[in-house]
């Protein structure tokens, strides 16, 4: 390796070690101005009148058992370590969520080392896997929510043509925020956002620095004040089981199950499907859904080649 090459490494590692420390900083103080002090059971005689609400650094400290000097280094993005034992208790004094907690230790451990690979194109085999799901909408996603493929009853769900997209567009978060017809498709749009952006914020704690998130992100604060207020709010999501509402045009309302599956080997794939229950008759307007689309009876439209 040529010292150019030295050189550069050494460089990206430190900027992504300063995003990261940014990152924690940004989420300290959004989760202490979040606290109600009246809840911690310090004297609100001594707190006086708030400039800011929620909590004082020096009441985090005080109840944290952390020194102001450190919990204030942290604040500021400095370039030090707390141990296991000082961010357990920096997120009780937050009374930060198992979630919020996780994602406290992730920003404030080791230096990051760079980012992970992320899959562009969908792994092997995956493809198939979604057509044998049909008429089940299903699609593939890497851990950035770009979408890599799908199956007909996806499009037949989005009302949309994936294929005829831009690929930076193919992005579930892209389609939320830029595609009207999201807002009508989900009725419960504005929790939707909340979560899936969660989703990508916590995700950022893995990958500080990596080049699409970047992107995605900054096009995504850029154009949509939605995102950027949801953004900011650094609150946090995880993927768990659960119902969805949609108001489709063609077949009208549904509640549909869904889940997200790890493809094992790949560089974080998942695929993302949704289901009706048994015996419901959203399973009947699925079928009629894809039996109607414009599509006809192929087996797919998986991303073109």
């Amino acid at each position: 390796m040529c010292r150019t090459d030295i050189r550069g490494g050494i460089y990206g590692m430190a900027k992504r070690d300063e995003l990261r420390r940014k990152e924690l900083a940004d989420f300290l103080r959004s989760r202490r101005r979040r606290v109600d002090p009246s809840v911690t059971g310090l004297p609100l005689a001594s707190s006086g009148r708030r400039r800011m609400p929620g909590l004082r650094r020096e009441e985090v400290a005080q109840i944290s058992g952390v020194s102001l000097t450190w919990y204030t280094w942290l604040e500021q993005g400095r370039d030090i370590n707390a141990s296991e034992q000082v961010l357990n208790s920096i997120a009780k004094a937050l009374r930060l969520s198992p979630v919020e907690q996780a994602h406290l230790f992730r920003l404030a451990g080791e230096k990051a080392k760079g980012p992970a690979a992320v899959e562009t194109e969908s792994p092997l085999h995956v493809q198939e896997l979604l057509d044998l799901l049909n008429p089940n909408p299903a699609y593939a996603i890497n851990r950035f929510f770009d979408i890599l493929a799908w199956n007909r009853a996806e499009e037949a769900l989005l009302h949309l043509t994936l294929a005829e997209l831009p690929k930076a567009q193919r992005n579930v978060i892209w389609l939320l925020f830029n595609d009207p017809r999201a807002r009508d498709l989900l009725p419960d749009w504005e929790s939707e956002a909340r979560w899936l952006v969660g989703i990508l914020r916590a995700e950022s704690a893995h990958q500080p620095g990596a080049p699409r998130l970047i992107e995605l992100v900054d096009e995504l604060r850029a154009g949509f004040p939605e995102f950027e207020r949801l953004w900011r709010s650094h609150e946090l999501g995880s993927f768990t089981p659960a119902e969805r509402r949609f108001n489709h045009p063609k077949v009208g309302s549904m509640r549909l199950l869904f889940m997200k599956l790890a493809v094992e080997g790949s560089e974080g794939c998942s695929v993302v499907t949704h289901f009706a229950a048994p015996d419901s008759p959203e399973r009947e307007l699925l079928a009629r859904l894809v039996a109607t689309s414009p599509t006809g009876g192929d087996a797919h439209l998986g991303p073109p080649s």
